[in-house]
């Protein structure tokens, strides 16, 4: 039986699923955004998906059936990865094509990127959320470049996480089971990316139970990826010895202290990673808020900082300026302002899809904050969809009778979108330099060094990577190097024995110059875009330190 469609605020007009010149210019300004970046090393975990896919090339039902050396010894791939592997499926199939290089890759993985895009335009259109501006406000947020920028798995989680959204909303409004069916399926294949995509499967359920009718039954479908993540958990067992999924799940808890001091850090680390991620939002505080909200808003930044100084966290290997003070502040502030955003926008909104967006960005940040085993960008990527349709929601009332061309055109949209986009730019080639120092590292290292009877390194990441592709073997106590050795070492890398260096002769030691006034992963000057490990800061703006490598001889 067919059920008229609800009459809310979220069902104002029918529209089709043609592409109209909006849709193609949010295609078209995604694609201006990347393609700078196609040409971007190889760095942070991009390795560990990379080499899964060449094994995969070989042994496609056995994904993780290899070894890699990633703390130090060599250990199965299963033990150290802790991601499901339908990224490194795609790696693989686009590697096939176009072969192995950073910018074959990346260019495949432009295809993720422009689709969460148009996703998240297609929902607000649903919506009726005015979907040109809530697509630009997701892809011009630092979060969204950075992160795009990458092979790794994040952006094609999200890729599928916000078409099953569309998808299971869409169905449930026409009663297609066609579409509840796909979106069901895509909620399978999102948690298969990034195991992060099962917190579909709470958020669907509510949406559904909050609906009216007969609509509720409707949830049954989400058996469909339950019984998917079953699966994959039964036949990973039978391949490793252990569920994977379960597994990856122990491993993001493992690192967490749940008393109030660790819960207090992890409260403050989150709120920095909010704001600085999604800073833009924190551009249109003008148009959202009164004189008074906005002074009182300027006066805690300088509260905070000093409150943040005075507090034993974060621990600080390095003496740092008040400048480190004053900047998590603002970060802090600003993760304060999305949520109150998204406060008022409940409290304007109460139907059923005011629910999911809302617990959408809510559910997302209590999982980068206080489950997984350490805050980082990636992890607050998937919200990215709700935080633009939120805010652009909350903007509406200015744009009264105009259309969304012409509140593309307006000032209140435009100068915001603007300095949203030239820092989200500015910290995507901070990332960019920082891997780029690695792959120069590796080439002068292998060049000056590669002839000598052993050359080894310590430090993984894309160091490790471009180590490799040069003949360098990664340091393994285990194994047995012949004499003379030398093993180059970076500074600002992760899993590595200072005391073996200690008993080598210093050689060489190599500095090369990042981007200068802004750094995405530096624990000098704490910034942690990849993991709050380095820093509370997603990104610091500062004087960057030169990226050193060492070479040494070892007896």
């Amino acid at each position: 039986m067919e059920h008229p469609p609800e009459e809310t605020m979220f069902s104002k007009q029918e529209e089709t699923d043609s592409i109209n010149p909006q849709l193609l210019l949010v295609i078209v300004a995604t694609l201006l955004c990347l393609l700078p970046f196609i040409g971007k090393p190889f760095n942070i975990d991009e390795p560990l998906f990379i080499w899964a896919a060449r094994h995969i090339r070989s042994n496609p039902f056995d994904f993780y059936g290899f070894n890699v050396n990633w703390y130090g010894t060599e250990a199965s791939a299963a033990e150290i990865i802790k991601n499901p592997p339908l990224a490194s499926y795609y790696l693989a199939a686009a590697a096939s094509l176009g072969g192995w290089s950073e910018v074959s890759l990346h260019l495949a993985f432009l295809l993720p990127a422009v689709a969460a895009i148009a996703g998240t335009f297609l929902l607000g259109r649903e919506l009726s959320l005015h979907p040109l501006p809530a697509a630009l406000l997701t892809l011009l947020t630092p979060v969204f470049v950075v992160s795009s920028a990458t092979v790794m798995c994040d952006t094609m989680m999200l890729a599928f996480y916000v078409w099953a959204v569309y998808l299971w909303i869409r169905g449930m409004k026409r009663d297609s089971y066609g579409r509840l069916f796909l979106a069901s399926v895509l909620v399978g294949l999102c948690s298969l990316t990034k195991y992060f995509g099962m917190s579909l499967i709470p958020l669907l359920l509510l949406y559904t139970l909050c609906s009216k009718g007969g609509r509720r039954r409707n949830a049954l479908f989400l058996l469909a990826p339950f019984l998917m993540l079953l699966a994959y958990q039964l036949w990973t067992k039978g391949l490793y010895g252990k569920g994977l999924l379960l597994d990856a799940a122990d491993y993001a808890n493992s690192a967490k202290s749940h008393s109030p001091a660790g819960l207090l850090a992890s409260l403050i680390t989150g709120l920095s990673f909010l704001g600085g991620c999604f800073i833009p939002t924190l551009f249109f505080a003008p148009v959202l808020w009164s004189r008074r909200v906005l002074l009182a808003g300027l006066a805690a930044v300088p509260l905070f900082a000093f409150a943040l100084s005075l507090l034993p966290f974060p621990k600080l290997p390095v003496a740092v300026s008040w400048t480190y003070y004053l900047e998590m502040s603002l970060y802090v502030v600003a993760g304060l302002h999305l949520f109150a955003v998204a406060v008022a926008f409940l409290r304007e909104n109460r139907e059923p899809e005011s629910l999911l967006l809302f617990f959408w960005v809510a559910g997302t940040f209590v999982f980068a904050a206080f489950v997984n085993w350490s805050v980082n960008g990636r992890s607050m990527l998937p919200m990215a969809p709700a935080v633009g349709l939120i805010v652009a929601r909350m903007l509406s009332s200015k744009w009264e009778g105009l259309d969304d061309m012409a509140v593309l055109r307006s000032r209140g949209l435009l100068i915001p979108l603007g300095l949203a986009l030239s820092i989200s730019m500015a910290v995507a080639w901070s990332d960019y330099t920082l891997a780029d120092t690695a792959r120069d590292a590796a080439q002068r290292i292998t060049r000056s060094y590669g002839a000598r009877t052993s050359l080894t390194f310590q430090g993984h990441w894309g160091f490790q990577y471009y180590m490799e592709q040069k003949g360098a073997v990664a340091w393994d106590p285990g194994k047995s190097f012949a004499a003379p050795v030398a093993m180059a070492v970076p500074e600002n890398n992760t899993n590595m024995d200072s005391g073996v260096v200690g008993r080598g002769v210093l050689i060489e030691m190599i500095q090369i110059s990042p981007a200068q006034y802004l750094s995405t992963m530096n624990s000098k000057v704490r910034a942690g875009f990849y993991s709050s490990v380095r820093g509370a800061l997603p990104y610091a703006f500062c004087e960057v330190p030169d990226e050193r490598y060492i070479v040494v001889e070892l007896p």
